[in-house]
């Protein structure tokens, strides 16, 4: 199709080409097909992004958590020295009167490190359901106190314990909150005495951490806080693996877990040898478990809520002679637990070295 137009008097002669309406619809077309694929890349982008990120929020929690435990146990220490096995003081028992001569040197101790079942070492913790894994007690230089007049003392020795308990939620709701549903999760538990109330060097070796599981009380101040704390949610177990030197004699040939997973640095002495006692295992591998949010809910919503819904299949995983052997193998039972109730799961691990062991005799 042609088209005159006149300028000035003159006629000048353009031809322009017009479109078809096929070709229109051509182009629609395939503008659509570009659209569709353009919508669906960036919805699957944005998804993974999303799900991503949800990901990483759901496990900060439980990062943060093992940091602390992880930082705070590579400080435990036992101020070990070498002393006579007798006093000159001591009397006979025997003899009725006089004093007893000292025969060799001895390594001692006057602080502790522990670690074995939650349910058996931590005396409010409750059974293997309610506490699953392990726990773990010590003593390090860390400088907390309740006190004001103590805070500028950063190197005060503290209590610590860590170990999982499935509680509600009633016993550190604050006040100021309307009352609610009580919110059952398993919770990685913070024992954490001030030093002013560190009774390690009672008498009583197990006085100091006989408070540890109970609940926080009301009317809580700052100079009489509650020793129990939570510091993460959904922590569903928790595994201590104490390593030990391979040669009973002391002699280093390699490290290898002790076959009991329980240690404490008051007991591994024999007739002939001190062996472990007043030491500090050199190597300790520190394993958790945590479910998100979205899976914690769900389980909660499955029964009455207060029960846990594991049972003592995440604690036999944990404790059993298999983690012993094979840490692989134990950890695959825990994940099958995990798998059966359709949870999101992610295990932390890490071999913590702790500075104050003294790794030969």
């Amino acid at each position: 199709m042609k088209h005159c137009y006149k300028t000035n008097g003159k006629q000048n002669l353009f031809q322009r080409s017009a479109f078809t309406l096929v070709e229109i619809m051509v182009s629609m077309t395939v503008l659509v097909v570009l659209l569709l694929i353009s919508a669906q890349v960036i919805g699957t982008v944005q998804s993974t992004w999303t799900a991503s990120s949800a990901r990483v929020g759901q496990f900060r929690e439980a990062r943060i958590a093992f940091d602390i435990i992880t930082r705070n146990l590579s400080q435990a220490t036992l101020n070990a020295y070498i002393d006579y096995d007798q006093s000159y003081l001591t009397a006979t028992t025997n003899a009725g009167s006089g004093a007893v001569a000292p025969s060799k040197y001895l390594r001692k101790s006057d602080l502790r490190f522990v670690s074995d079942l939650a349910s058996t070492l931590v005396p409010n913790a409750g059974s293997a359901s309610i506490a699953p894994g392990h726990a773990v007690f010590f003593q390090a230089p860390l400088g907390i106190a309740h006190d004001p007049q103590y805070v500028g003392l950063d190197r005060l020795l503290c209590g610590r314990g860590y170990f999982v308990q499935y509680t509600s939620d009633d016993f550190f709701r604050p006040s100021i909150l309307p009352p609610g549903v009580p919110r059952y999760r398993y919770r990685l538990m913070e024992f954490s005495p001030p030093a002013e109330k560190n009774t390690v060097y009672d008498d009583d070796k197990n006085k100091w951490i006989k408070d540890a599981g109970i609940q926080i009380e009301d009317q809580e101040v700052p100079t009489n806080r509650g020793l129990t704390r939570p510091i993460a949610d959904n922590i569903v177990g928790m595994a201590i693996l104490p390593m030990i030197e391979a040669n009973a004699q002391g002699r280093s040939s390699g490290a290898i877990f002790e076959p009991q997973l329980s240690y404490d640095s008051l007991l591994g002495a024999t007739a002939s040898s001190q062996g472990n006692q007043h030491r500090l295992p050199p190597l300790v591998k520190v394993i958790l478990v945590a479910i998100d949010e979205r899976s914690a809910d769900r389980l909660s919503q499955m029964g009455d809520g207060s029960t846990p819904p594991f049972g003592t299949d995440i604690s036999d995983a944990l404790t059993g002679s298999t983690m012993s052997t094979d840490v692989n193998a134990a950890l695959e039972e825990v994940a099958e637990a995990l798998r059966k109730k359709r949870v999101n799961y992610r295990v932390f691990s890490a071999t913590v070295a702790l500075r104050g062991a003294k790794w030969s005799s």
